[in-house]
């Protein structure tokens, strides 16, 4: 999957540029109310807003300029292509404010493919990536496991800003708010090797506390007493975090002409969000500044023009210092404390990491989580693994994504010849407009807050057709073998290849798929030992230790009965199918069931043309 998403990176940051004028313009322009008397007031950090930043100790050199106004950013003289960054991309100078009032047609599409990574959702992937290119330049934290409480109301419907705290002997160890869709992770590397830890959340529904157990269940449902409150109307912050050096003036244009699409789209979203964007800019020490703070506003106009002056220059070293950009982002900006928070973070190159201070981007990472800052992350141009990587650590951790462009990759079984078996989501990613990607991951975290949910999709299945040049057996290998690498991909433990897994035959809902049951279950069985993704336990015993259990195979429709089969198997992990027939084929269900804790780690579908059979 990574090398194919390695190619994207640099679509990523236009994707991002747009991503970030979605959530902006999604709000500001939405037709929402006039904000509030104290709108600008409200603080999550608590912390009086301070301007300008003054020098860091330990050798950090600060070469922030003063904080401009909303309309004091210098206009750029103009630019001719960069002779000093060594990377692609022009240094275009920015449109004139003017070109937004007046005549201005906005374009009717952006003409940009994307694609995007969920790092959370694809989680043992995820891991896997991180030990892959450990050796890169990156900064230590340890997510190789995870607990993620899952907290609603009493009506079901998720809560936001809860305050979740955790202690362990009595001292508190974590601290931090929920996302908008009420989960709040926990990584037990932080907590010093303690076996459980005390849980607290708070809110206006009601408190809840509980003990939660490291080789406990990896989701955790918490219920409070009470309907949840949300405000209305609900604040939305969007914040572009953009690296501004000589490479990056494709995507500030890109960025200024796909504005007005994802406003027309966001404007019509109900109940309508009190919109506010804000910038911080940045490029590197030694160039025009470090980093430029423009605060939050909800003057869409006067945004609008300060967006327009934005330009790019400088840079000629390949890393930039995002570490001060995340400095003052989740430090300077002022995030309202009970809405929803987004930043996208849009550039072409890697952090630098060989300056002296006292923050870093993971003292950063961990303050957004801890404010419920949800950072999606755009990597452009030229951006390498090292770039990636970081990037996607800073998406992963808060919540967001990772977001790339396309141009020309195919995802999903587009082109080309039509293939034996294709994935109806993308194993690698699912190529869309950019525009339609941006304004989604708006609408899914405002729906969250809200009785309007986003439409879901029946789309994510692997599906297998009879084609002449390809024998049965073939096209099932590929079928399950791509299947199987979905479950280890998205399950929520950890799954390596030294993982004892069993998988137990597939059983079927009607005695006359009897055969085919058993005929996908062998050509399972032998895609997963040609993928080697686990170690496959042996399951000789398995009759006997049914019929010690009292159990039928055909009865193993409840997860705690095939985590029972599972421990005497020694298995530490499941692999559990069902079969169905509906409108005329097949189809596979798979889990991935713990057996310690009996939870479905993951799932995915296979549907098979009835051809492929018996």
């Amino acid at each position: 999957m990574h090398s194919k998403l390695n190619g994207k990176c640099a679509a990523f940051a236009a994707m991002a540029l747009v991503l970030m004028m979605a959530l902006v313009l999604a709000a500001s322009c939405s037709g929402a109310p006039p904000a509030p008397a104290d709108a600008t007031d409200r603080d999550l950090t608590g912390a009086p807003y301070e301007g300008d930043r003054e020098g860091e100790s330990g050798g950090y050199e600060e070469t922030t300029e003063a904080e401009p106004s909303m309309t004091a950013v210098p206009a750029p003289a103009p630019a001719a292509k960069s002779s000093e960054s060594g990377i692609r991309g022009d240094a275009t100078t920015g449109a004139p404010a003017e070109s937004w009032s007046g005549g201005y047609t906005p374009p009717s599409s952006s003409g940009l493919k994307a694609g995007f990574s969920d790092d959370n959702e694809q989680y043992n992937y995820f891991l896997g990536f991180l030990e892959d290119y450990a050796h890169v330049p990156h900064r230590e934290l340890d997510v190789s496991d995870r607990i993620t409480l899952e907290v609603s109301d009493s009506d079901g419907k998720a809560v936001a800003n809860a305050l979740v705290t955790v202690r362990v002997g009595g001292k508190a160890v974590d601290r931090g708010v929920t996302l908008p869709d009420g989960r709040f992770r926990l990584y037990p590397a932080a907590y010093g090797g303690a076996a459980d830890w005390e849980v607290s959340v708070e809110s206006v529904s009601g408190k809840w506390a509980g003990s939660v157990k490291a080789e406990g269940p990896r989701s955790v449902a918490v219920e409070l007493p009470s309907p949840r409150s949300v405000p209305a109307p609900l604040p939305l912050d969007v914040l572009f975090v953009m690296d501004t050096t000589g490479s990056m003036g494709g995507e500030i244009e890109r960025l200024r002409a796909t504005i007005e699409i994802i406003h027309d789209n966001i404007s019509s979203i109900t109940p309508r969000p009190e919109v506010r964007f804000g910038m911080v800019l940045y490029k590197d020490q030694g160039d025009e500044y470090v980093t430029r703070v423009v605060p939050f506003t909800d003057d869409l106009e006067s945004f609008r023009k300060s967006l327009a002056l934005v330009y790019a220059s400088g840079g000629g070293d390949y890393p930039e210092d995002l570490e001060a950009a995340l400095e003052d982002a989740v430090s300077r900006m002022k995030w309202n404390s009970d809405g929803v928070r987004l930043a996208f973070v849009v550039t072409d190159a890697t952090a630098q990491l060989g300056y002296k201070r006292n923050f870093d981007y993971v003292s950063s990472m961990r303050k957004a989580r801890a404010l419920g800052i949800k950072f999606h992350t755009i990597g452009t141009g030229g951006l390498d693994t090292d770039g990636e990587y970081v990037l996607r650590q800073i998406s992963q951790y808060t919540g967001g994504r990772y977001i790339f462009l396309t141009y020309g990759e195919r995802g999903e079984s587009e082109g080309g010849a039509e293939g034996s078996v294709s994935h109806h989501t993308g194993s690698n990613f699912t190529a869309d407009k950019l525009e339609t990607i941006v304004i989604r991951f708006v609408k899914e975290d405002l729906s969250a807050l809200s009785d309007v949910p986003v439409e879901a999709k029946d789309d994510d299945y692997f599906e297998a057709k009879r084609i002449e040049a390809e024998s049965k057996d073939s096209t099932l290998g590929k079928l399950f073998g791509e299947a199987l690498a979905n479950l280890v991909d998205y399950s929520t433990a950890k799954i390596g290849t030294d993982t004892a897994v069993a998988l137990l035959p597939v059983t079927a809902t009607d005695g006359k798929l009897a055969a085919n049951a058993e005929y996908f279950s062998e050509r399972i069985l032998l895609a997963a030992s040609e993928r080697r993704l686990f170690t496959i336990v042996d399951r000789a015993n398995l009759q006997k230790i049914l019929e010690e259990l009292e159990l039928q195979l055909s009865g193993l429709v409840d997860e705690s009965a095939a985590a029972k089969v599972g421990g005497l198997l020694g298995a530490e992990a499941l692999v559990v199918g069902t079969l169905v027939e509906r409108e005329g084929r097949y189809e596979v269900f798979l889990k991935l069931v713990r057996v310690g804790t009996a939870e479905v780690l993951a799932v995915t579908r296979a549907r098979i043309e009835t051809g492929l059979g018996l």
